[in-house]
Protein backbone atom coordinates (compact mmCIF):
# COMPACT_ATOMS: atom_id res chain seq x y z
CA UNK A 1 0.00 0.00 0.00
CA UNK A 2 2.83 2.74 0.88
CA UNK A 3 4.43 1.37 -2.57
CA UNK A 4 0.10 2.72 -4.09
CA UNK A 5 0.71 5.73 -2.14
CA UNK A 6 3.78 6.88 -3.06
CA UNK A 7 3.78 6.03 -6.70
CA UNK A 8 0.35 5.87 -7.93
CA UNK A 9 -0.61 8.51 -5.98
CA UNK A 10 2.25 10.51 -5.66
CA UNK A 11 1.10 11.67 -1.65
CA UNK A 12 4.35 11.02 -0.24
CA UNK A 13 6.16 12.99 -2.66
CA UNK A 14 4.06 15.90 -3.17
CA UNK A 15 3.80 15.50 -6.97
CA UNK A 16 0.67 14.75 -9.17
CA UNK A 17 -0.39 11.42 -9.16
CA UNK A 18 -2.18 9.58 -11.84
CA UNK A 19 -5.87 10.39 -10.81
CA UNK A 20 -4.64 14.08 -10.18
CA UNK A 21 -3.15 16.04 -7.04
CA UNK A 22 -4.25 13.83 -3.85
CA UNK A 23 -4.82 16.10 -1.00
CA UNK A 24 -5.81 13.36 1.37
CA UNK A 25 -6.84 10.07 1.34
CA UNK A 26 -8.60 7.41 3.84
CA UNK A 27 -8.27 3.55 3.49
CA UNK A 28 -9.37 0.58 5.55
CA UNK A 29 -8.78 -2.85 5.36
CA UNK A 30 -11.45 -5.64 4.80
CA UNK A 31 -11.33 -9.37 5.11
CA UNK A 32 -13.01 -11.46 2.38
CA UNK A 33 -14.91 -14.76 3.42
CA UNK A 34 -11.76 -17.13 2.00
CA UNK A 35 -9.77 -14.80 4.72
CA UNK A 36 -7.90 -12.72 1.82
CA UNK A 37 -7.31 -8.61 2.75
CA UNK A 38 -8.82 -6.14 0.32
CA UNK A 39 -8.29 -2.16 0.49
CA UNK A 40 -11.39 0.52 0.74
CA UNK A 41 -9.79 3.98 -0.14
CA UNK A 42 -11.20 7.00 -0.53
CA UNK A 43 -9.55 10.25 -2.19
CA UNK A 44 -9.50 13.69 -2.07
CA UNK A 45 -8.19 15.14 -5.72
CA UNK A 46 -7.14 18.77 -5.21
CA UNK A 47 -9.52 21.06 -7.29
CA UNK A 48 -12.50 18.41 -7.43
CA UNK A 49 -15.61 19.03 -6.80
CA UNK A 50 -16.81 19.26 -2.89
CA UNK A 51 -19.61 16.39 -2.19
CA UNK A 52 -22.16 18.98 -2.13
CA UNK A 53 -21.18 20.36 -5.69
CA UNK A 54 -21.29 16.62 -7.05
CA UNK A 55 -24.68 16.25 -5.39
CA UNK A 56 -25.88 19.70 -6.42
CA UNK A 57 -25.42 18.93 -9.73
CA UNK A 58 -26.84 15.42 -9.94
CA UNK A 59 -29.86 16.62 -8.86
CA UNK A 60 -30.16 18.64 -11.99
CA UNK A 61 -31.59 16.43 -14.27
CA UNK A 62 -31.29 18.27 -17.16
CA UNK A 63 -27.70 19.22 -16.66
CA UNK A 64 -24.88 17.91 -19.42
CA UNK A 65 -22.57 16.95 -16.23
CA UNK A 66 -25.37 14.66 -15.23
CA UNK A 67 -26.27 13.20 -18.72
CA UNK A 68 -22.44 12.42 -18.57
CA UNK A 69 -22.36 10.76 -15.10
CA UNK A 70 -25.36 8.96 -15.70
CA UNK A 71 -23.87 7.35 -19.42
CA UNK A 72 -20.68 6.15 -17.63
CA UNK A 73 -21.93 5.11 -14.57
CA UNK A 74 -23.91 2.50 -16.65
CA UNK A 75 -20.92 1.79 -19.39
CA UNK A 76 -19.19 0.23 -16.47
CA UNK A 77 -21.65 -1.70 -14.44
CA UNK A 78 -23.05 -4.40 -15.85
CA UNK A 79 -25.29 -7.23 -14.58
CA UNK A 80 -25.24 -10.67 -16.43
CA UNK A 81 -25.32 -12.70 -13.17
CA UNK A 82 -27.89 -15.34 -15.06
CA UNK A 83 -28.71 -14.13 -18.07
CA UNK A 84 -25.55 -12.69 -19.58
CA UNK A 85 -22.43 -14.75 -20.74
CA UNK A 86 -21.37 -15.79 -17.53
CA UNK A 87 -24.48 -17.53 -17.55
CA UNK A 88 -23.77 -18.92 -20.93
CA UNK A 89 -20.11 -20.03 -20.71
CA UNK A 90 -21.36 -22.14 -17.02
CA UNK A 91 -24.06 -24.27 -19.32
CA UNK A 92 -21.07 -25.26 -21.43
Amino acid sequence: METFITDVLGFKEHRQGLYGTTSAYYGTVEQQGCLTLHLHMLLWIKGSLTPQQMRDKILQNDSAWNKKLTEWLENCHSGDFLTGTHAELQNL
